[in-house]
């Protein structure tokens, strides 16, 4: 299962970094959340998509990911490991910012999809 979470994150920050946040959509579940650190958590994949697309609309760029952990309960996945971003911050245009990330991955279309993203 781990060579499938890597490609879903492959295809995710291939789709991010070439600006095509729309895109995004295909690895996400209809009903799919993202829990962004400190904010709401948005619903959908078209909530998902738009939010994504003002994380880039902000300068946001170079997103990397490391998987390094999976493994299933009733029915699904649980992945986590580490993300890499670069973007504005108070040190300047190109900070670096980096954390711990987490997704519930369920069966459904084409292959895997994301019922629930979050990191800090």
């Amino acid at each position: 299962m781990l060579p499938d979470i890597r490609a879903l994150a492959e295809g995710i920050t291939r789709a991010f970094n070439a600006g095509r946040t729309g895109d995004l959509a295909a690895f996400y579940a209809p009903e799919a959340r993202v829990v962004p650190p400190g904010r709401p958590a948005v619903i959908g994949p078209d909530g998902i998509c738009g939010f994504f697309s003002d994380i880039r609309a902000q300068g946001f760029r170079d997103y990397t990911v490391e998987v390094g952990d999976a493994f299933a309960r009733d029915g699904v996945w649980i992945a986590s490991g580490r993300w890499r971003l670069t973007g504005p911050g108070p040190e300047g245009p190109h900070q670096t910012f980096e954390g711990n990330w987490l997704n519930v991955l369920e069966p459904g279309g084409s292959g895997w999809r994301i019922l629930v993203h979050m990191w800090n």
